[in-house]
């Protein structure tokens, strides 16, 4: 299974900057509580996290100016993000308290729609780092193409991003210290473990 070497890369880009990766996951949190400023420091957040899936050298300094160079577009991005799957989550509220007997034949089908929304919505953010493209609508369409076209692989490291979670909210502390950066190093590394084997991402430096 290809998701564990991506899952284990994930456990050890973390480890190995950890402090860096908790300070940014500290920002993450105060900006997403502000509200204001929550798809910028998503946006930053993702691009130093998308930086360490390529080998490349990471600091503070890139999650600084990705967050305020790109809060329009990440605005965009994470709020249609987030419009999809409020659609989706209503849709299926609704059908499963119909009474109508073929109603519950329409809520496994909205079911499905939300698997496949959260597989493909995982590559949002990394796409928007790694694509050289800048059309919000090709990386969309993109995400669900390698959704659809790995889904096996890409339902794994989405169940793997969900069981970080799920860690973080047992342990309580690392909740705050870890969890947003932990799921973006996840979804971004996924993201260039699919595209390497593609041939759509350059390969890991020797040695690595």
């Amino acid at each position: 299974m290809k998701a564990f070497p991506s899952m284990w890369r994930t456990i050890k880009v973390l480890y190995d900057e950890l402090f860096l990766w908790v300070w940014l996951s500290v920002l993450w949190w105060a900006g997403t509580l502000l509200i204001l400023p929550a798809a910028p420091v998503a946006a930053g957040l993702n691009a130093a996290a998308n930086r360490s899936a390529n080998y490349k050298r990471v600091d503070s300094g890139f999650f600084w100016d990705a967050a305020k160079g790109q809060i329009k577009r990440s605005w965009l991005l994470v709020g249609t993000s987030l419009l999809l799957h409020v659609a989706v989550i209503l849709n299926i509220v609704f059908y499963a308290n119909s009474a109508a007997t073929w109603s519950r034949l329409v809520t496994i089908l909205w079911l499905w729609v939300i698997v496949l929304l959260m597989m493909g919505s995982q590559y949002f953010l990394p796409l928007f780092w790694q694509q050289e493209d800048p059309s919000l609508r090709l990386l969309m369409r993109n995400a669900f193409i390698l959704a659809l076209q790995h889904p096996l692989y890409t339902f794994l490291m989405l169940i793997f991003q969900i069981a970080l979670i799920i860690i973080s909210f047992a342990t309580v502390l690392p909740i705050f210290l870890l969890m947003p950066a932990s799921v973006a190093v996840a979804a971004n590394v996924g993201l260039v473990k699919l595209l390497e084997d593609k041939g759509l991402a350059p390969p890991p430096p020797p040695g690595v």
